[in-house]
């Protein structure tokens, strides 16, 4: 068993990008703080027309937006990445504002569905609301900052000495479920072929919805899917333990600026609640 010094060497040493004990409490607490309140504007049937709890991917979504250097890298979420938006540098009105719909929402001025977080101007992006899409959206302005990086070269590009001076690096993040299509391969197999880089966040909460994820793969964890595409690194995490997916982020990160090619971060969740409020897992799940 680790040494309580053990441990805390490892923690200080995880990730620059760690913002320190309070403002990553501060930051969960948050996050939890506006997923509940979403909850009661629905039930108080004020808005938030449709919403995904992030409750279970709490600390790998903390990782992500903390990593992600906003106004320099860029961001692709999906629908249940409000924790990923608040630590990337949405404040707490502006999610609100997106889930309400209002005008002065940065996403898309009330005219997005609600979930759809998004800020360009720092580089978190609108994203399809066509599951996994975005991964497409992702690999190609992954494959325009290499071709622009050295527009002498092009894609034959080498980005190793660029990334010292801090190359940007796409970020794209969705659901294990989202993997069952084919935008994800696409993007993928592209993103590799190219060395692009670019970093995928699954989020595996054992669910599509109502359907188990064994009733969609063979594999137990669905990035083994991929493990055949040449250059694209793998590297798995614990997604409620917050210093192990800073490791993991790091791990891509440092891969994906060397120019070895793109990576996966897989994240192992936990869904506590229903899939959305248009879901009741009670249906399909025991207490167990």
């Amino acid at each position: 068993m680790a040494t309580a010094a053990q441990r805390k060497s490892k923690q200080s040493t995880i990730s620059d990008r760690y913002p320190g004990h309070e403002e990553a409490y501060r930051l969960l607490y948050l996050g939890r703080l506006l997923d509940e309140e979403a909850v009661q504007y629905l039930k108080r049937n004020m808005g938030w027309s449709y919403h995904a709890p992030c409750a279970g991917h709490d600390a790998i979504q903390l990782a992500l937006g903390c990593t992600f250097r906003h106004s320099l890298d860029h961001l692709f979420p999906y629908y249940r990445d409000m924790m990923t938006c608040l630590a990337g540098g949405l404040s707490a009105r502006e999610i609100i504002l997106n889930g309400l719909s209002r005008a002065e929402d940065v996403a898309g001025a009330g005219r997005h569905m609600s979930n759809h977080f998004a800020k360009p101007s720092i580089h978190i992006h609108n994203v399809s609301s066509c599951v996994s899409n975005h991964a497409q959206h992702a690999a190609g302005l992954a494959r325009a900052i290499k071709m622009y990086a050295n527009p002498s070269k092009g894609l034959d590009a080498d980005l190793t000495e660029r990334a010292r001076s801090g190359i940007p690096v796409v970020y794209c993040s969705f659901g294990e479920s989202c993997c069952s299509e084919g935008y994800v391969f696409e993007a993928l197999n592209g993103a590799s072929l190219l060395k692009l880089p670019m970093i995928t966040v699954i989020q595996d909460n054992g669910y599509g919805i109502g359907v188990p994820k064994r009733e969609q793969t063979a594999n137990v964890d669905i990035a083994e899917n991929f493990r055949g595409i040449k250059d694209l690194h793998i590297e798995y995490c614990e997604g409620a333990d917050v210093f192990d997916c800073f490791r993991a982020m790091d791990v891509a990160r440092e891969y994906v600026e060397k120019g070895k090619g793109p990576a996966i971060v897989y994240a192992r969740c936990v869904r506590i609640h229903s899939h959305s409020n248009s879901d009741a897992h009670e249906q399909y799940r025991s207490e167990e």
